[in-house]
């Protein structure tokens, strides 16, 4: 039977579409594994129960970033210490009880205040983040997850701050249930006083706005959940932030584990296509139960690369660690989150994870 040139182009048209769709099944579902393999970072997603749960919290929360910046700077600077008077019920964790009688208190406040370095960081804040709506509804979603795992843990206080970009300040400080964000390291990577300062160009990638609420959670909430036991070795070191980034990853389940990290695509690129070189190198130079300083430094710790492969992100540990974690805890489902972050034996971790990297 000879076919039309019309039926001709109708079944080209449907094939192409055909083939069109089974493609893009394939890169979704590689881009899926890509994302890192962790099942239970789309349990919130998948699993209609838990999603109701999360909602039913979060219709619950009210989440505020309390603008210290804002109210400092907004005081009436000829009546300091009755302005001070009135911000100590609001902020005791910066305004001591008795600070407005203190001539010193008030002299230094004076002076933060009056000097024009801190003026233009303070407008450049302002003008950046005339609100934090955008970070506080994402610390709302993963507050809400949190409280699903974690039903009864205290939720923290958030306070903004602008402290003057100190290359010295943490840019999320977490104390006695209350995060400090120092909003001024979230400027951008380009921003002239991180030039001025000379800060690392590494460390400027992260002084990134989208930073703000995972840094809430890694820099911060992942520690109050961790055991009370110092790392010793390069492994545990390793596997102590595999945890971080896997608790973090879990309360941001729709962002990428690139951005839970730290890292760029390129980076992360790299990262997975050589992790099986790394771990073959510290297999081979006896470094995972190592407590010399040195390679804990170089391959956990921030840094432009992981020594001694030069073209490699900085923390290739830290990448490791997570991938062990990802693997022991798809292995043993029966693992609660908290049961993660309070086993104390590294080495179980690893052994129970099965982690053999293939190249």
């Amino acid at each position: 039977m000879t076919l039309s040139k019309k039926s001709k182009i109708l079944i080209i048209s449907v094939l192409s579409a055909l083939l069109v769709g089974t493609i893009f099944f394939f890169v979704l579902r590689g881009h899926h594994r890509h994302d890192d393999g962790n099942s239970r970072k789309t349990e919130v997603e998948d699993n209609r129960q838990v999603r109701k749960e999360v909602n039913s919290i979060a219709d619950t929360l009210v989440v505020r970033v309390l603008r210290y910046d804002h109210d400092l700077f907004a005081m009436d600077r000829t009546r300091i210490p009755e302005e001070l008077h009135r911000l100590t019920a609001k902020y005791p964790r910066f305004i001591d009880s008795t600070a407005w009688k203190d001539p010193r208190y008030i002299r230094q406040i004076a002076d933060f205040l009056n000097d024009p370095y801190i003026q233009e960081i303070h407008r450049d804040v302002e003008d950046a983040f005339p609100n934090l709506d955008t970070a506080e509804e994402k610390l709302k979603g993963a507050l809400s997850i949190y409280k699903y795992y974690f039903p009864d843990a205290q939720l923290p206080v958030f306070y903004g701050v602008v402290a003057g970009i100190d290359p010295s300040a943490p840019f999320v400080l977490y104390v006695d249930n209350e995060i400090i964000i120092n909003l001024d390291w979230y400027l951008g990577r380009d921003y002239k006083y991180y030039k001025d300062y000379r800060i690392p160009q590494y460390i400027r990638e992260e002084c990134n706005r989208k930073y703000m609420a995972l840094d809430c959670f890694r820099r911060a909430m992942a520690y109050r959940h961790l055991p009370p036991k110092t790392p010793v070795t390069l492994l545990d070191y390793m596997i102590e932030e595999g945890k971080i980034v896997y608790f973090t990853e879990l309360m941001f389940p729709n962002t990428p584990v690139e951005d839970v990290i730290g890292y760029s695509d390129e980076k992360f690129a790299w990262a997975q296509k050589y992790q099986a070189d790394v771990w073959n190198y510290l297999i081979e130079n006896d470094l995972l139960f190592s407590k010399d300083e040195e390679p804990i430094r170089r391959l956990v710790q921030e840094a432009p690369f992981s020594n001694p492969f030069k073209n490699s992100p900085g923390r290739i540990g830290a990448f490791i660690g997570w991938r062990i974690i990802v693997n022991y805890m798809e292995k043993h489902p029966e693992i609660s989150l908290n049961q993660l972050m309070q086993e104390t034996d590294s080495r179980a971790i690893l052994d129970k994870s099965g982690y053999k990297p293939l190249k």
